[in-house]
């Protein structure tokens, strides 16, 4: 995985440490630190709602033809999990374990707080940050960013899809 992150900035791209799902023709990403439920949030998925796993541990994001997609990486982490496979990117919930499952939609500033430290970034390389600051903040103003306080259960996914919903998904699929 040494220098995918260089590399997919060179074309204007992220790494982000989250698990990628794709649902009714959507990218939705889970992001989080280590051992915080992202490859169990999409489990809890494909278990109850028909979705796919295309990448257990990381996402390359990349604005295409003014959407902002998310690439399935050849590498998987623990999850073994990895697809050359992409889609629009629906939205991106910032995990935290919780007793209750609810959903705060982030403003920007927020969610650039959040997304920061799960981007792959060279912060010792100052014209490296200055290249991928603005990517980020593209990104939080063009893709929904929510928190999502949950428990490891079927309700987590419907409060994501219910919010999915709300902000208006299009996918490809009835389900």
């Amino acid at each position: 995985m040494l220098g995918l992150e260089s590399l997919l900035l060179s074309f204007g791209g992220l790494l982000l440490h989250s698990s990628f799902i794709r649902w009714q023709g959507q990218g939705i990403l889970f992001s989080a630190g280590s051992g915080v439920g992202k490859s169990t949030q999409a489990d809890l998925w494909v278990k109850y709602q028909g979705a796919e796993i295309l990448n257990g541990d990381r996402a390359g994001l990349r604005k295409a033809n003014g959407v902002w997609m998310a690439y399935g990486l050849p590498y998987a982490g623990s999850s073994r999990i990895y697809r050359n496979e992409a889609a629009p990117v629906s939205a991106v919930f910032m995990l935290e374990q919780a007793g209750t499952n609810e959903i705060q939609l982030l403003t920007p500033a927020q969610a650039l707080r959040k997304l920061y430290p799960q981007i792959t970034i060279h912060s010792w390389d100052a014209g490296y940050v200055r290249s991928v600051l603005p990517l980020i903040e593209d990104l939080v103003l063009s893709v929904p960013v929510c928190l999502l306080r949950c428990r490891p259960d079927q309700e987590a996914t419907e409060v994501v899809k219910t919010r999915l919903l709300h902000l208006g998904l299009k996918g490809t699929n009835t389900q």
